[in-house]
């Protein structure tokens, strides 16, 4: 694995993967979008509450872990921070992120971001993870596992295919403050 590449094994335990499970499952359809051209469907809305407040704050930690790692990211005289925008995802079989892109792009927004995280919510058995390709790195989707990646073009990606599971994944990034 790269170096750049932060792994956290199990960051969510089987119940705070389970609420993030239900959320989508149970959310309103208003609250959904489906992306015929991604394969996924993601929740637009999503209510602040005592598990949201968690995962932020150990994402912090985890975020703090990985500045400590690569100390250029708290010296180059940038405020940055966590995004409070986060998508909950759900690929069902056969479906997956299938284009190579970075997280860093033409949109305002995405000219901010430093870093990428995404977090597996559920196992799968065949397929499923996320490819690396510059780095030669194929993550394994396991059950609250958590990765974070610089936001740019060195780190492109794409999702491997989970060709009989449904795949669920929670991801944000970390941006440039303004």
């Amino acid at each position: 694995m790269d170096k750049y590449i932060f792994k956290k094994s199990k960051f969510l335990n089987s119940n705070q993967c389970q609420y993030f499970i239900d959320l989508i499952e149970n959310c309103p359809e208003s609250d959904r979008k489906f992306d015929k051209d991604r394969g996924y469907l993601i929740l637009d809305k999503v209510n602040p509450s005592n598990q949201w407040n968690e995962l932020y704050d150990n994402l912090v930690h985890c975020l703090n872990e990985y500045v400590s790692l690569h100390p250029f990211l708290s010296k180059q005289g940038t405020n940055w921070g966590l995004d409070y925008n986060v998508n909950l995802q759900k690929y069902l079989p056969g479906n997956f992120y299938k284009k190579e892109h970075c997280e860093y792009g033409p949109h305002l927004e995405h000219n901010l971001r430093i870093l990428a995280w995404m977090i597996y919510l559920n196992d799968i058995k065949k397929g499923g993870g996320t490819c690396w390709p510059q780095q030669n790195f194929i993550s394994t989707a396991k059950e609250g596992d958590l990765y974070i990646w610089p936001a740019g073009w060195t780190h492109s990606h794409y999702g491997m295919i989970a060709p009989y599971e449904i795949k669920y994944i929670l991801t944000g990034w970390c941006s440039c403050i303004k």
